[in-house]
């Protein structure tokens, strides 16, 4: 009786594809027009903007409107770094043991879209704080639930995945 080998994840290879070079273009387009925006918005914002709320909404802390573009750029470093983990399937946490090349396929997939979410979240902070006339955090709370189900979802698809 032969037996089965097991699937080795750290032998699979990433190469460009057509859907990986599109989510790639569509990730760096993306990028340029959020970042467009955010310094768009730092340089209409008056000098001295709400930095921080507390539970209810009230301003609490002030600081410089540019103050905002270092979270923003962390959260894009953190994008651009998840685009660079798609190459490296290996190395993305999955909470099942991946055994197969369609749940590879698949997290690839989950990560580059994680990537671009991430972008809009960034883009979602700066307006919130610099955009809005009273600021309200449900355009970062909206993107952190859809962050949050795409991921999920793809898990649980990639999980079942034969």
């Amino acid at each position: 009786m032969e037996q089965k080998k097991e699937f080795d994840l750290k032998s699979v290879k990433v190469y460009r594809t057509t859907q990986g070079t599109i989510l790639e273009v569509l990730f760096a387009i993306v990028a340029v027009v959020v970042w467009g925006i955010i310094i768009w918005l730092v340089a209409k914002a008056p000098d001295i903007v709400p930095t921080h709320f507390d539970a209810s909404g009230k301003p609490n802390e002030y600081g410089p409107a540019a103050g905002i573009l270092l979270p923003c750029a962390i959260i894009t470093l953190v994008a651009m770094g998840i685009m660079i983990t798609a190459y490296y399937p290996r190395h993305i946490n999955m909470p099942f043991k991946i055994t197969n090349i369609r749940q590879v396929k698949l997290t690839i997939l989950s990560v580059r879209i994680t990537g671009i979410i991430l972008l809009l979240i960034a883009l979602a902070v700066a307006y919130t704080l610099l955009g809005m006339e009273s600021p309200n955090a449900t355009p970062i709370i909206a993107l952190v639930i859809l962050l949050l189900v795409e991921v999920v979802g793809f898990a649980i698809v990639a999980r079942f995945t034969k």
